[in-house]
């Protein structure tokens, strides 16, 4: 402990000799160079399809057939819910994709004494001293709290347990009968509640809503100025202190989401980017600080540095000594720190991306075509942050003056306003209505003047044009007006008024690293936006809900979500909430929290609000079993500061607008010595799909400043990024088995289905349970079945910036190798099987952006089977050696071995002489062992067939399953 506070006290003061020496010795051990930002065409042809171009069928049906009969192996349960594996057969697409027909997973059937079925909770068993019943619907809370006189409400039940239980202590429990629990406010369990349990009597739909209960709706009928028709309702009668920020309508106990009023349209649960969102390119008005626009070189608010030392017995390159900026630019989070904040930070990539900033407004220009808008403020903008790292949240504050209405036709040649946007001349699309063929621009024009629709614009190709595309006419469906430059196309747009720009006030704050732009984006909470089944507007000045039923008369009744929290468990270190559990419910209708305070949680890319459904801070031994959680716009799970042995177990995380669960430590400043921190949690059996509906960087599992997780037995797929993320490296020691992920990263690039960063070096004794140590303990990583399509180009381990501290063994990687950048050393990769890898291009693994790490730290990759597609891909990819000297040569392999083991893999590759690349020199595999390099690596060009590989695949996660390794 004496050293812990020794190394924290080493501050290193702004501009000081020490700083720059530091900086110096390891700046320069990594070239300067930037994360890859793919561009629109490139991120679409990824995310097309959940097969790309490239893949052997045959492969591909093999893994998918294999991962429909792994997934009730490691989740017994499955066996008896058919409706499950339904869900898992459509999103293998086993029928459209390898054309087989729905059947039970071989080795099931439906089984009724399966292991889950035994955990559930049961009505009568092992019974407290202390029990109390409550009915949502026949019950008061001035019962006596029995089977036959049951409670109300939740809250009154725990009023009661306290209060019999200082009466004659011991243990409570609370069950819940069926029904809908609207909670009025979260309940609070401190201390004295340990040992209570609240569980859903089994064979009982209990659903605890976060919403109020909106009832006997009287609604009115109107219609919108651009003819859309509604109903409408006055609210003022109601209390709610958030508005209404969402809306939740139908069956009481499987409530659907209705839209806010959008344009795009898009159903958020149903549409994958780019559906709904506006992709032309329009002006991001420059980040400002203060009310004074920001240069793009520098810091945009300057922050104060807070920089700690780390001794250079500790190696961490790039990201040597742990640092933040306080206030300035930061002054966006809540605390007002961040790395980003830091000019100590990221020190080879700073300006622009890599520093806390954002636009501070945007002109759209003609891509609303309601615009302007009568009322703009409230208004949110939903972007992407370039490359799609996260997505960005800004409310309205108020408009720029308005531009004046042009009022003739205006004709533009060389501009094509329906570029990319048809599948091919002559056709239709959902943006595109094609007009005809015409032998001049002027029939062009008529035809769409004559149109049956309301034309506001036409493009028209040149007789000269393409023979295909010659004199064909289109125009745009829906207004829009955002021409690319191309000769021989005229295109024409007719009168109109382009809206004003906006100027944002709260938001930005929802990543870490910032950009003076964003990208594709879309917007809501705007009147003239409402013009689609499904969709809601509330008026807060007037108290006015205003919402167009899908087809169906208006209900009488509906929701509002309104509470982030549901349960918050909140303890001390000192004095924890211990053993409690919550089991056997449905959570659905928290707020959506995105526009909340959020901080900057470590050195990665995430921004949190520390809030959840359920809400862990200072607890031991909780237990959150077998419930599920469905239409939450909140995390449904939260660890937040001091937590141990916590238990997360057999639940179900559906149509979530942010994370399943998130865990987030509180170290003070780089001292994780203090024990404030999530450790020891189990996170097991849980199934997870359709997360991140509003916020894209969302995961199953999030952890920052986080130490010594197990994560087994989970299925996740269906998610716009990764399905786990660590933030850090922290204290390490955490596991990942039997876990089966895929069809991640669904709207984004540049990661992966598990993805890391370790920027910042954090002072902690987890290593060895004694040692305060920057060096954490090694996260093991082993039988898992990961699969890394769509746009998961990452590897099998997007082990990002820093990532460091990892073995990774004996998993089942279908399109993914190994990867480190950026200074991530001390990992190992064994006894994998890499089928048809890709790590930002085809190989087996790829040290890119950084040169090998020095004697001491090394990546190791021994005892693989590397199985790559074409004759001449590659088997290492390597940025360079230190100090950027000649790679591949006998001279420079000493500096090579010291940072790259290498020995006993099976490469199979067409011609069966792989590519080995190092500092843009190249050498095939025969020439790099011929110079002494991996010489008890093999390669064959005996190409193994789908099933071979899939055998071998089944020989190597069964044998984990069979050994006791599932829980």
């Amino acid at each position: 402990m004496k050293m812990a506070a020794m190394w924290r006290r080493t501050r290193i003061s702004e501009g000081s000799a020490f700083a720059v020496l530091i900086v110096a010795a390891f700046a320069s051990a990594t070239p300067p160079t930037n994360h890859r930002m793919d561009d629109l065409p490139t991120l679409l042809n990824k995310i097309k399809s959940s097969r790309s171009d490239r893949t052997d069928p045959k492969f591909d049906c093999a893994w998918r057939r294999y991962a429909y009969e792994y997934a009730p192996q490691i989740m017994p349960r499955l066996h008896a819910d058919p409706a499950k594996m339904k869900r898992l057969f459509d999103a293998l697409e086993l029928q459209a994709l390898c054309q087989q027909n729905f059947s039970l997973a071989s080795g099931g059937g439906l089984k009724t004494d399966t292991a889950a079925d035994a955990q559930k909770p049961s009505h009568r068993g092992e019974e407290a001293p202390i029990e109390v019943y409550v009915d949502p619907v026949q019950g008061r809370d001035n019962n006596t709290g029995t089977s036959s006189a049951p409670l109300q409400t939740i809250a009154g039940a725990v009023a009661a347990t306290r209060q019999r239980r200082k009466e004659i202590g011991d243990t409570a429990q609370i069950w819940l009968l069926g029904g809908v629990y609207h909670l009025p406010a979260t309940i609070e369990l401190g201390p004295q509640d340990s040992g209570l349990s609240i569980t859903a009597v089994r064979g009982q739909h209990v659903v605890i809503s976060g919403g109020r209960h909106i009832t006997n709706v009287e609604w009115s009928h109107g219609t919108t100025p651009k003819g859309a028709a509604y109903v409408v309702t006055d609210l003022s009668a109601q209390d709610l202190p958030e508005g209404v920020p969402a809306m939740h309508y139908g069956d009481p106990t499987n409530r659907q989401r209705a839209t806010r009023a959008r344009f795009p349209n898009a159903n958020p649960e149903l549409d994958l980017f780019p559906a709904g969102y506006i992709t032309e390119k329009v002006d991001w008005t420059l980040p400002t600080f203060d009310g004074v626009t920001c240069d793009s070189s520098k810091q945009c608010g300057k922050s104060v540095n807070l920089t700690f030392a780390t001794p250079p017995s500790e190696w961490h390159g790039m990201y040597q000594n742990w640092t933040t900026g306080v206030g300035g630019a930061c002054d966006v989070y809540n605390p007002p720190r961040s790395p980003w904040c830091s000019g100590d930070f990221y020190l080879e990539r700073q300006f622009p991306e890599m520093h806390t900033r954002h636009p501070s407004g945007v002109n759209p220009g003609a891509t609303l075509p309601h615009a302007p808008y009568a009322d703009a403020a409230g208004a949110i903008v939903h972007a992407w942050r370039p490359g799609h790292w996260y997505s960005w949240m800004f409310e309205v504050a108020g408009v720029d003056a308005p531009t004046p209405p042009v009022t003739t036709w205006q004709v533009y040649d060389g501009e094509n306003n329906i570029y990319n946007l048809v599948p091919s001349p002559g056709k239709n699309s959902s943006e595109v209505l094609y007009l005809g063929k015409f032998n001049t621009a002027n029939e062009c024009w008529a035809a769409c003047n004559a149109s049956r629709i309301a034309c506001n614009d036409w493009t028209w190709h040149h007789l000269d044009f393409s023979a295909d595309w010659a004199g064909e006419c289109f125009t745009r469906l829906n207004g829009t007006w955002g021409p690319t430059a191309q000769q021989g196309v005229t295109s024409a747009r007719g009168p109109h008024q382009d809206p004003e720009a906006f100027i944002f006030g709260r938001g930005g704050n929802q990543g870490g690293e910032g950009n003076d732009a964003a990208a594709e984006f879309w917007i809501d909470n705007v009147f003239e936006e409402l013009d689609a089944d499904n969709e809601f507007f509330f008026d807060p000045k007037a108290s006015k809900l205003y919402f167009i039923p899908n087809g169906t008369d208006a209900p009488d009744n509906f929701v509002v979500p309104t509470l982030a929290n549901f349960f918050s468990l909140l303890g001390t270190q000192q004095n924890p909430v211990k053993n409690v559990s919550i089991s056997g419910a449905t959570f659905t209708a928290s707020r959506p929290t995105y526009m909340e305070p959020r901080g900057n949680p470590s050195g990665g890319d995430w921004a949190l609000e520390r809030m959840g459904a359920v809400l862990l801070e200072g607890t031991e031994h909780a237990l959150v079993h077998n419930n599920t959680f469905v239409r939450l716009d909140s995390n449904a799970i939260f660890l937040s500061g001091y937590n141990q042995y916590a238990v997360i177990d057999a639940n179900d995380f559906s149509w979530l607008g942010q994370n399943c669960i998130a865990s987030w430590g509180k170290a003070v400043d780089n001292d994780g010595t203090t024990g404030e921190f999530p450790r020891y949690t189990t996170v097991s059996n849980n199934w997870a799909h359709e997360i991140g509906i509003i916020q894209k960087q969302s995961s199953f599992y999030f952890q920052a400043e986080t130490a010594q997780t197990t994560l087994e037995g989970n299925i996740v797929f269906n998610i716009p990024r990764a399905a786990i993320n660590f933030n850090d490296g922290f204290g390490g020691g955490s596991t990942i088995t039997n876990c089966l992920l895929f069809n991640t990263c669904r709207e984004s690039s540049d990661h992966g289905a598990f993805n890391s960063w370790d920027r910042l070096p954090y002072i902690t004794t987890v290593r060895d349970g004694i040692t305060p140590s920057t060096i954490p303990a090694v996260n093991d990583v082993h039988h898992n079945f990961i699969v890394a399509n769509y746009a998961a180009d990452g590897g099998c381990l997007d082990n990002d910036d820093g990532s460091s501290y990892y073995d990774i063994h004996h998993n089942f990687c279908v399109f993914g190798g190994h990867k480190s950048d950026f200074d991530g050393n001390s990992k190992v990769s064994r006894f994998n099987i890499h089928a048809y890898p890709n790590v930002y291009g085809i190989r087996c693994l790829d040290i890119g952006a950084q040169v090998l790490p020095p004697k001491g730290y090394a990546e190791s990759y021994h005892d693989n089977t590397c199985i790559l597609p074409d004759s001449g891909d590659t088997y290492l990819f390597i940025q360079g050696l230190p100090g950027y000297q000649s790679c591949l040569t006998p001279d420079s392999k000493a500096t090579f071995e010291d940072g790259m083991i290498l020995g006993n893999n099976t490469i199979y590759v067409p011609d069966a002489n792989p590519k080995i690349i190092c500092a843009n020199n190249a050498l095939n595999f025969s020439a790099f062992q011929q110079q002494g390099y991996d010489k008890t690596s093999t390669v064959s060009g005996d190409m193994p067939s789908a099933d071979t590989i899939v055998g071998w695949a089944k020989t190597l996660l069964s044998a984990n399953i069979n050994d006791g390794g599932m829980a």
